[in-house]
């Protein structure tokens, strides 16, 4: 039973591969699998095996779990809108894929299991930073798919688990030609295309961004506490939020991104659209309190890199 490879489902995708190439830069073995209906083959890596499978179906699963130890699980239909027009798509990925996958590592072997949950859980905040005591009030299909599947995975007590729920997380890698791409990396296309960038509403809105640097390092730390410690972890049973602390308006992003590679964005203000949240920023102080993370990664580097 178990093995010695850590399966990163969506290890594909934008966070995927940069979680997939900071392990392989710690020597560990990795199995990923990914419908590549969003991520992209990982070639030429001799310690990376690729399946190319539906995380529903549960052969796919079954494969993947294969001599391994420790899983990642980043796989899921992260579009809202996509979740909002498809519930039973949303129902049978974030949600009944997730448990089924839980209860199938742990039958496997796997002794650590980490899984990406969302600030969107929160849904409106009551106050702000949103830590972990705020309360769970996910708005539609997506947020609350993905409280089932957090809730599963948290209340285990055979297996060292932990769920992460990500703020705005940016950084190169993101696709830019999607419609749900996060908005720094649209930004970063529009300029660098020349094209003048939509703001929705009077650009006072505010959010916390994470460059994906940042994050990968926090699902490394918390599966290697994980992997050594159990149940007995500090994380364990845990959902914590991943996210830089600082919180800037749309318009004072942008203004960034215009000292960042020393040009003046032409803006373009449209209508609020029903249903965005106006502010959100968190707090990441329990994580830090139990593995010493914290956001590393500068705010302006993290701008230029997108567009350089």
């Amino acid at each position: 039973m178990g093995g010695e490879r850590i399966l990163v489902t969506g290890g594909g995708g934008f966070i995927g591969r940069h979680l997939v190439n900071l392990l392989l830069r710690k020597g560990r073995l990795v199995t990923v699998l990914d419908d590549l209906s969003t991520g992209r083959m990982i070639e030429g890596e001799s310690n990376v095996r690729f399946i190319v499978g539906d995380i529903a179906d549960p052969a796919f699963r079954s494969e993947a779990l294969e001599d391994c130890c420790a899983l990642v699980h980043l796989a899921a239909i992260a579009s809202v809108p996509r979740c909002e027009g498809d519930p039973s798509l949303s129902e049978r990925v974030n949600q009944r894929a997730a448990i089924n996958l839980f209860d199938e590592a742990a039958k496997a072997g796997v002794h650590a299991m980490v899984h990406a949950s969302t600030s969107a859980l929160y849904g409106v905040p009551e106050f702000l930073p949103i830590s972990e005591f705020h309360p769970i009030a996910p708005i539609g299909v997506y947020g609350l798919d993905k409280q089932a599947a957090e809730l599963a995975i948290t209340s285990r007590d055979d297996v060292g688990a932990c769920a992460l729920r990500l703020f705005n997380v940016y950084g190169i890698g993101q696709p830019s030609g999607s419609p749900y791409s996060g908005v720094l990396t649209i930004f970063s296309e529009r300029l660098r295309n020349q094209q003048p960038l939509t703001v929705f509403g009077d650009g006072m809105q505010t959010r916390d961004f994470v460059h994906v640097s940042d994050v990968v390092q926090a699902f490394s730390m918390v599966l290697e506490s994980l992997e050594q410690e159990g149940t007995k972890s500090p994380v364990h049973a845990q959902a914590l939020n991943v996210c830089s602390g600082q919180t800037r308006t749309l318009l004072e992003t942008i203004e960034a991104f215009g000292d960042a590679i020393g040009v003046e964005p032409v803006v373009k203000f449209n209508p609020p659209r029903e249903g965005d949240i106006l502010h959100s920023s968190g707090t990441s102080e329990a994580l830090m309190n139990a593995l010493g993370w914290s956001a590393q990664m500068n705010f302006t580097d993290g701008l230029r890199s997108l567009v350089s």
